[in-house]
């Protein structure tokens, strides 16, 4: 079994941005999530099995989406079990929305259970903060050309992320 999800991947300009504000983030117990694991979640899939995997595979290569130009420009504290910092949009642009509409269409068509939750797209900077940071977000835009399957992988060193196939999304 592994722990799936469909993701957005920075290309490194951007993630040098993302890392430039996350620098400015400090606070006593803050974990932060490492740099390398920098991404935005379209469709979270839960543990998969082998067949289940190859299936969804499948279906992604399916999906005709437009490319996302977006960009990130408020932060958002989520005081959930551990206070999750996140990057996040005043606009989620049309074709973001359609392309995680197609994923999670394509899921569910695989048996797979979904969480039943309103779509935001975001970007995880890190957990444990108990208050809002007072910083101001200079906006980081992002633009993606393809979508990822990821795998969830933990470690003794932390969880890593590992991208198992992508798929292009058609230039605007």
């Amino acid at each position: 079994m592994k722990r799936l999800f469909f993701a957005l991947w920075p290309s490194d300009a951007t993630r040098e941005k993302i890392i430039e504000f996350d620098d400015l983030l400090i606070a006593p117990r803050l974990k932060k999530v490492a740099t390398k694991n920098l991404h935005v979640t379209l469709v979270f899939l839960g543990l998969l099995d082998e067949k289940q995997e190859q299936n969804i595979i499948k279906a992604a290569k399916n999906i005709a989406a437009s490319s996302i130009n977006m960009q990130f420009d408020q932060l958002t504290l989520w005081q959930q079990k551990r206070g999750i910092l996140c990057l996040t949009s005043t606009s989620q642009p049309k074709s973001l929305l359609t392309l995680v509409k197609h994923l999670q269409d394509r899921a569910s068509e695989q048996g797979i259970e979904l969480e039943q939750r309103p779509y935001t797209a975001h970007i995880t900077l890190a957990r444990n903060l108990k208050q809002h940071p007072e910083i101001n977000v200079k906006a980081i835009p992002w633009h993606s050309d393809k979508f990822v399957l990821v795998h969830s992988v933990s470690t003794d060193h932390g969880v890593d992320y590992q991208i198992i196939d992508s798929w292009p999304l058609a230039t605007n």
